[in-house]
């Protein structure tokens, strides 16, 4: 999982631009919807306090510390109406007249071209390079951090224990402490999780007794159908087909009752191991034949002679399979 897939980063990533975006848009309304009039007095004050750099930078031969761009358009004449300052094209003739006296009470003409649309924006390029906006941009980023790390904590804390239940198998493993005694929507989640995972333990539980019963309640019938086959055997003769069907069915149930015990035990099935193909598909088609004698059954194999599968588990499937093909076709009918 890459970083910015997380939910901590997407949680303060959203919660910070979303501030920060309804703090620049309140600002901008508030400059944009403000009095014409007050916009400007402030750029007239402002070109006065630009004015009176100037004319003092002037008089003691200096240059004014400016920023370039930064400034209201000036045009500075002094009592012999010799320019000292502004473009070298004259004002407009709309510009506002103003007076500004040097330290050295020299008087100076100012004329200043108004920007009332400009002011605004100005004005909040100026609040954003303001020690106002550095420290609204700390405090939005300090609760932004705060607010994803209390809420990615717990989850994070619930994680770690799903993987417990995973990794270690250990269906007992309980979200406990804090995080399960929270008040809120974070602790109802662990609270339920750990009621799923007592509902998990003791429905597994159940399924290994039950498998574990059956497959014991199982052998004593098995035991007495073998005892019945075997003195079945001694009166007829092991050669009878029917009796031969019989021991096969057995010893059939006999590996379903072991698979169910080492199910119970384990939880897991027997490993795969490389089979023919041919004889147990024969002997399979060779039963169905028996249950469906109205059915004409045919086989071809089409698949490498050696598999590495389950056996039995494959077994039963094909045998279902050929099961359902006869009883769910009318007589005469070709299987293939």
């Amino acid at each position: 999982m890459r970083w910015h897939q997380h939910l901590f980063w997407r949680i303060f990533t959203t919660v910070w631009l979303v501030s920060m975006l309804g703090i620049l848009v309140s600002l901008a309304l508030y400059l944009m919807l403000s009095d014409p009039e007050d916009r400007r007095d402030a750029q007239i004050d402002r070109a006065t306090y630009v004015a009176e750099r100037v004319v003092n930078a002037y008089e003691k031969y200096e240059k004014p510390n400016l920023n370039r761009g930064h400034h209201p358009p000036i045009w500075i004449y002094d009592s012999q109406g010799l320019q000292i300052f502004g473009s070298s094209r004259p004002p407009p003739k709309d510009s506002i007249r103003l007076q500004v006296s040097s330290d050295t009470g020299a008087k100076y003409q100012v004329y200043l071209r108004l920007i009332l649309e400009s002011l605004a924006l100005d004005r909040l390029v100026g609040f954003m390079l303001s020690v106002q906006a550095v420290w609204v941009l700390a405090i939005s980023l300090f609760s932004s951090l705060l607010l994803a790390w209390l809420i990615v904590r717990p989850i994070n804390a619930l994680r770690r224990h799903v993987r417990v239940l995973y990794d270690d198998q250990n269906l007992s493993h309980r979200a406990e402490g804090r995080l399960s005694q929270r008040t809120d929507e974070l602790g109802e989640l662990a609270r339920e999780f750990n009621q799923m995972a007592d509902y998990v333990e003791r429905t597994l539980g159940d399924q290994e007794t039950l498998l574990r019963d059956v497959s014991h309640e199982l052998r004593a019938p098995l035991a007495r159908l073998r005892a019945a086959s075997g003195l079945a055997e001694q009166r007829w003769g092991e050669d009878q087909k029917v009796l031969q069907r019989i021991a096969k069915e057995c010893d059939q149930l006999e590996r379903l009752i072991t698979e169910l015990l080492a199910l119970s035990r384990e939880g897991a099935a027997s490993r795969g191991e490389r089979i023919e193909l041919s004889p147990m598909l024969s002997s399979l088609v060779e039963d169905a034949r028996l249950i469906g004698p109205d059915h004409h059954i045919g086989l071809q194999i089409r698949l490498p002679a050696g598999l590495l599968t389950y056996q039995e588990p494959l077994s039963r499937i094909l045998a279902n399979l050929l099961g359902n093909a006869i009883n769910h076709t009318p007589a005469d009918t070709r299987i293939e």
